[in-house]
Parts: C-alpha cells; structure tokens; sequence
C-alpha cells in the first residue's frame, strides 16, 4: 500500500509530537497501522486506510477494552 500525501504528512506530525520515539509499521491487507513507542511502551496508534482515510486517535484504554 502506497500512503497518500496527508497519510504521510499524518506521520510527520507523530514524529514531530513524539521525538525520540520509535515508530513500528504493521502493513495489513488494507490497511497499516503505525504504533509510536518509547522505553518499550506503545504511547500512540494510527490507522491508515487504503483509500486514503486517517483513522482517529482513541485512548488507548478505550482501544483496549474494546
């Protein structure tokens, strides 16, 4: 899957709100799912879609318990 130019631009802003961190890229069928950890611990997740759409930010707690 190829990311759009605001997907790419999605993943500038997480590396700008999160220096230092390291970003783990999941590539799914239709999807990537891109996981921001530090010290071993998962601090942010994003989804980006095949067609193009972003995937809100959610707690992780409420990612969690869903």
């Amino acid at each position: 899957m190829e990311l759009t130019l605001d997907q790419a631009r999605e993943i500038a802003r997480l590396r700008r709100r999160h220096p230092g961190a390291r970003l783990v890229v999941h590539e799914r069928d239709a999807d990537v799912i891109v996981e921001v950890r530090r010290r071993g611990h998962t601090i942010a997740v994003r989804r980006f879609a095949g067609d193009g759409s972003t995937q809100a930010e959610e707690p992780l707690a409420l990612a969690v318990a869903a």
